[in-house]
């Protein structure tokens, strides 16, 4: 009977304990200074990105593709991007394309990466046989939600469908902590003299005064890796576009001879140095219909309806 005894008070002291421990977390004592645990940093790589959520109804989940996580596309529409036409190569594709005189946002065929519920990456499928047919491409938007500025693209063949994805990454566990500009800041062109002195000026020779090309704007690259090789590291290959003394658009070309033997390219890297997001994509052929040309992807800072129309310089932007 002792021991129970015993037991019983015990238990009650520890009851009564509790009970005035709580009271006295309900009074107010100035002395006292409330312990509240950090408030966990956001996380640089996915902080900016776009929640699924925010896509339009009509997109579903459509599986992987290329082992680049889980996409989405809209339902109702083909699933890659319809070409702009194969009878036009080189620098005549901008004065084709300022005819149809292109307004607002053309996402069909876009597809979109996931991960964790958030939008890492955007791009297209473009059909091999497409490309090999030296089919063209302009207006591929990467605006239809708030992205931040790609830090990277891949071209990955699917062998299965036989197309192509192009796909401009928003995160990467390499660069980080590279710093990015908003959405419509275009860098100086100082920038790539600081990036590297070995960037001259090439392209668009029959503009020999100003090596100014309609459409487009002036090119500026690495004269000694002039194309981008499949087995190429860092930037190698990378070309930069400038107008009014700003930096509109990032480049690389590929082989059309090795996208028509169905070669993927790697990580390419975009943010060497800071650029903001980009707004739309084209992938122009260059050649003849007769033997294997390259493709141009041209990654614009400006909508098409700025640069399209361009005869010559502008004066400002």
């Amino acid at each position: 009977m002792t021991s129970i005894l015993d037991f019983l008070s015990y238990r009650w002291i520890n009851i009564l304990v509790a009970l005035l421990i709580m009271a006295g977390c309900g009074t107010s004592d100035p002395d006292s200074v409330a312990i509240h645990a950090p408030e966990p940093e956001p996380d640089p790589q996915t902080s900016s990105m776009p929640s699924i959520m925010e896509l339009p109804s009509s997109y579903q989940e459509i599986g992987e593709l290329a082992n680049r996580g889980t996409f989405y596309a809209e339902a109702e529409h083909a699933m890659f991007r319809i070409d702009d036409g194969g009878d036009y190569h080189g620098y005549d594709g901008p004065l084709v394309w300022a005819k149809k005189n292109p307004k607002g946002l053309r996402t069909q065929g876009i597809v979109y990466g996931t991960e964790d519920n958030l939008i890492t990456s955007a791009g297209y499928l473009i059909r091999q046989e497409d490309l090999t047919n030296s089919k063209s491409f302009h207006g591929l938007t990467l605006r239809e939600l708030d992205f931040p500025a790609a830090r990277s693209m891949t071209v990955d063949f699917i062998e299965d469908t036989e197309q192509f994805l192009f796909l401009w990454h928003f995160t990467t566990s390499a660069s980080m902590d590279k710093p990015l500009l908003p959405h419509g800041e275009l860098p100086p062109l100082s920038d790539l003299h600081d990036l590297s002195e070995d960037f001259v000026v090439f392209a668009c020779d029959h503009v020999p005064d100003t090596r100014f090309c309609p459409g487009m704007g002036r090119h500026y690259t690495d004269p000694s890796s002039v194309g981008r090789n499949p087995d190429a590291q860092g930037n190698e290959g990378v070309i930069y576009g400038e107008a009014a003394e700003k930096l509109i658009f990032i480049e690389y070309v590929f082989g059309q001879e090795e996208l028509s033997n169905g070669v993927s390219w790697p990580t390419m890297p975009l943010d060497d140095l800071p650029i903001p997001p980009i707004d739309n994509v084209h992938i122009l052929h260059f050649g003849t219909t007769e033997a294997p040309g390259r493709y141009t992807v041209h990654m614009y800072f400006i909508p098409e309806e700025t640069y399209l129309h361009w005869e010559t310089e502008p004066e400002t932007l």
